[in-house]
């Protein structure tokens, strides 16, 4: 089995692509995350960045393609002096507005479960060629080590929680959500969930990706699991979605707030804003023919809505 979300992707890509990595790091409330990537234009052209987003803004970095290295069966990348990996990072960062340095080691990652069906969170959908994006987790939770000068400011993470993610292709999807939480009340779960409309063969279909961790029990919901979604309703500030797998029901309500601007990527450029929430409250339910196996709210959880869901009116 080949964990296909694991390697580098854009080796000998000259068509639109990008490639991106999504580094969470919270102590308590408060969320500092780094998105290191590259996009390449129809011209070839690759042009590297480091987008920073935490509790209070977003800022962008952007680099000379000589400045981009990633390892090809290693999960390793250095963006100028910056490095991202299993290991953990290392970052040298300065503009205008801000200033970061420092480095955070990481714990063992907590993988989500894999088979030859379904090698990464795609599952079957790993292994077509033509995906409009792809998305992997590498890291459900995993512990931190160490302090970034944050504006002058130091921040200890000693104490703090991890996340890694990626997504690769020529565009994110023109309507999705996403939500991802690895901080609850009372029990250790981990928590990811995206829903996104899906070009296929000429069509649209509305794909589900959903991965609760319960200690050491996982529970999948996913399209090719047979997972739909039963409604999506607005309940004051709340978005809250409900699907349904066989016997297992799903609920998550997320605090809706005010996010800060992101750039994503469309046909290859990073050319398209979207709003982030870096950190704000879920609150999850699972029940497994009516009987509730957990009901928690989790904090710093990120959560991004773009347009609506095709078929629901929320």
């Amino acid at each position: 089995m080949i964990p296909t979300d694991n390697f580098f992707q854009g080796e000998n890509k000259t068509h639109p692509f990008f490639e991106g990595w999504y580094f969470k790091h919270q102590i308590g409330n408060n969320v500092y995350a780094f998105i290191p990537g590259y996009s390449i234009a129809e011209n070839g052209e690759k042009s590297p960045f480091i987008q920073v987003i935490s509790h209070e803004h977003s800022e962008i970095f952007y680099f000379d393609s000589a400045q981009l290295f990633i390892e090809k069966e290693h999960f390793f990348i250095k963006i100028g002096e910056n490095i991202f990996s299993e290991k953990g990072i290392s970052l040298s960062l300065t503009n205008g507005n801000l200033s970061i340095h420092g480095t955070i080691d990481y714990g063992d990652f907590t993988p989500i479960h894999r088979t030859y069906y379904a090698p990464s969170i795609m599952g079957p959908f790993s292994y077509f060629a033509f995906m409009e994006c792809y998305h992997g987790i590498l890291s459900m939770k995993h512990s931190l080590q160490g302090e970034l000068v944050w504006n002058d400011q130091p921040i200890d993470f000693d104490q703090g929680i991890g996340y890694v993610e990626k997504d690769w292709g020529s565009s994110f999807p023109a309507t999705y959500v996403w939500a991802q939480c690895n901080q609850f009340e009372t029990s250790d779960a981990r928590f990811f969930f995206s829903a996104a409309e899906i070009p296929f063969l000429g069509g649209r279909f509305l794909g589900i990706i959903a991965v609760l961790q319960i200690q050491s029990e996982e529970y999948r919901f996913a399209t090719y699991y047979g997972a739909k979604i039963l409604s999506i309703v607005q309940e004051k500030d709340y978005l809250v979605i409900t699907i349904k797998q066989q016997q297992l029901k799903l609920t998550l309500a997320v605090l809706q707030k005010d996010g800060h601007p992101l750039m994503a990527p469309h046909k290859g450029l990073m050319n398209r804003v979207i709003r982030e929430k870096a950190s704000t409250e879920i609150y999850v339910t699972l029940q497994k023919n009516n009987e509730t196996l957990l009901e928690q709210k989790g904090i710093a959880a990120g959560f991004e809505e773009v347009d609506h869901l095709h078929g629901f009116t929320y």
